[in-house]
């Protein structure tokens, strides 16, 4: 399993010189994502990698589930029940947290960084709290883990269970496949670190990247590395193929001579969260196979009716609506929708990751309706940089990357 490593000490401040700038401009950290150093290493997922005869068997079965039913667009709302794992006080975060987890996971698959919007939302149906030792500190395929989600895991079938405790061996997270146990097993659901969830201590992966990784698995998806330069890679088309796992964000990384950038910010890779924006158009239409062949009961189960968490809002003129770059990662330029509903004064800026200005693409009284905006990369050096609009009282940030000319 791959280790990863934080980011070097003296990169820290840099970082927080950017911290630092978006503070100033009133810019949250959830808004604003930057990586931050931490201690020690860890690895990203401990899910287990499926055997060539598993990942055959499995296409197998999906092909032919699609000569009978063609491929549907599924989606649909996921319940999810909260396992809050402590020892003692240790690992009980609050639900304010998990709440956010919760934001963090309609935003993913909802395509609110880049990437597709699959139709998965997800909502708490409830929280459990449980103070173990042993458990706090499971593996996977432990006595501690079969012990605890044999003891707290609740309908599966319906419902998404995730396990929040500080697992050993310095595990980030994992998850089992949909085709690993029938739908009934309590095996099934997610384990993360508490420290992975927004606001936690586990910088930089303290975005809630480490859920969205895991809930991926969940759902049928592999690392996008798998089977690194061969075929079939990861089972799905318009992932490039990876030869290995990415370590932090680093921007026009190529490890295999066919066509295409590794997928760096793709959720299912190994990046630093605030990497995290995308899953694809292949990614979505494998899970729309996968859910209802091996998850069939797991779709819009009874009893929750609270509305999915912090979905992306609707492009329109009654709101105030700041797009995500397209393109991005870019070359030469990239451009932003602003869509005013009323007149207003409008400031858009854009910072390097030392924290330091590098444009400013907007600056005056703007009409209501919309307007583009347009970052043209000129001579700064590839990486990643942070856009902060702020139009009246109210600031929006987006992020993205200039690649290697």
């Amino acid at each position: 399993m791959t280790h990863r490593r934080f980011l070097p000490t003296a990169l820290l401040s840099s970082l927080l010189f950017a911290a630092a700038a978006f503070a100033a401009e009133g810019v949250s950290p959830e808004m604003a994502p930057v990586d931050l150093p931490g201690d020690g290493a860890f690895t990203r997922c401990a899910t287990l990698d499926p055997t060539p005869e598993e990942m055959a068997a499995v296409a197998a079965q999906l092909k032919a589930r699609e000569r009978e039913f063609g491929q549907l667009a599924v989606g649909g709302q996921i319940k999810v029940v909260w396992h809050v794992i402590s020892s003692g006080s240790t690992g009980n975060i609050p639900d304010s947290q998990i709440h956010a987890q919760i934001a963090e996971l309609n935003k993913a698959y909802s395509g609110f960084y880049g990437g597709v919007n699959t139709g998965y939302t997800f909502v708490l149906d409830r929280i459990t709290r449980t103070s173990n030792k042993q458990w706090f500190q499971m593996t996977p395929g432990s006595r501690a883990e079969l012990n605890a989600k044999n003891s707290l895991s609740v309908d599966p079938a319906h419902r998404l269970n995730i396990y929040s405790c500080k697992p050993g061996q310095s595990l980030l997270g994992w998850a089992y496949f949909p085709n690993s146990y029938p739908e009934t097993d309590k095996r099934h659901g997610v384990v993360i670190h508490y420290g992975s969830v927004p606001g936690g201590y586990l910088s930089p992966y303290n975005l809630g990247g480490t859920a969205d990784h895991e809930v991926g698995h969940y759902l049928g998806l592999y690392h996008t590395f798998q089977n690194g330069c061969n075929s079939p890679g990861d089972y799905v088309d318009d992932t490039p193929y990876q030869a290995t796992a990415t370590s932090g964000c680093p921007i026009g990384k190529d490890t295999c001579p066919s066509a295409g950038l590794d997928p760096i910010n793709n959720y299912m890779d190994y990046s630093n969260d605030a990497c995290y924006t995308n899953f694809t158009a292949g990614q979505d239409a494998r899970m729309d196979q996968m859910v209802p062949l091996y998850r069939p009961s797991l779709l819009n189960a009874a009893v929750a009716q609270a509305a999915p968490v912090a979905p992306r809002p609707e492009p329109g003129f009654t709101a105030l609506h700041f797009s995500n770059p397209l393109p991005n990662p870019f070359g030469r330029e990239t451009s932003f929708r602003l869509e005013l509903p009323a007149a207003d004064d409008v400031s858009v800026k854009v910072y390097n990751v030392s924290g330091r200005l590098v444009a400013t693409l907007a600056e005056g009284r703007f009409a209501p309706g919309r307007h583009t905006l347009t970052f043209r990369a000129g001579g700064l050096p590839a990486g990643m940089y942070f856009v902060a609009a702020r139009v009246g009282s109210q600031l929006v940030a987006r992020r993205t990357a200039v690649l290697v000319p």
